[in-house]
């Protein structure tokens, strides 16, 4: 079975012939291209060619239908033409200076921080007082040594 005229056209079951044309006129104006222009055509025929395929349709569509949104409504407004090609569009001219400045910013921060040289720090101890903690260390490591 075709698509629904009325659903073709965001009509509502109540609409007459004069609103459905006036709809279509609407619609074929906005399409992108020739079939969405002959589905509108096509619909509107289907509408007024006889009172009784029109009373069938509007019986088999939505009471209520819902065909209309803000949100879509608002991309449409703002994206009606297709940009401008970039060869049109002014692009402004670059400031050295300001480049200079950028690149000069990003060396320092990839620059690393020098390493510092290392300090020798002399040991309070000697040699003496090392050996005797050492040895004080493994005997008292031995009485928790669960293998002696």
């Amino acid at each position: 079975m075709p698509e629904n005229p009325f659903e073709v056209l965001r009509l509502g079951p109540e609409a007459g012939e004069a609103e459905a044309v006036r709809q279509a006129a609407r619609l074929c104006q906005r399409a992108a291209d020739e079939p969405a222009r002959n589905a509108v055509r096509q619909a509107v025929q289907r509408l007024t060619a006889s009172e009784q395929e029109r009373q069938l349709y509007a019986l088999l569509t939505h009471p209520r239908p819902d065909h209309a949104s803000p949100e879509l409504d608002r991309l449409v407004a703002a994206y009606r033409r297709p940009p401008a090609p970039p060869g049109e569009v002014p692009v402004p001219g670059v400031d050295p200076e300001e480049v200079r400045e950028l690149l000069l910013g990003i060396l320092a921060e990839e620059q690393p921080a020098p390493a510092l040289p290392l300090e020798f720090v002399e040991a309070p101890e000697g040699e003496a007082e090392v050996a005797r903690q050492t040895a004080e260390a493994l005997w008292q490591g031995l009485l928790g040594d669960p293998r002696a």
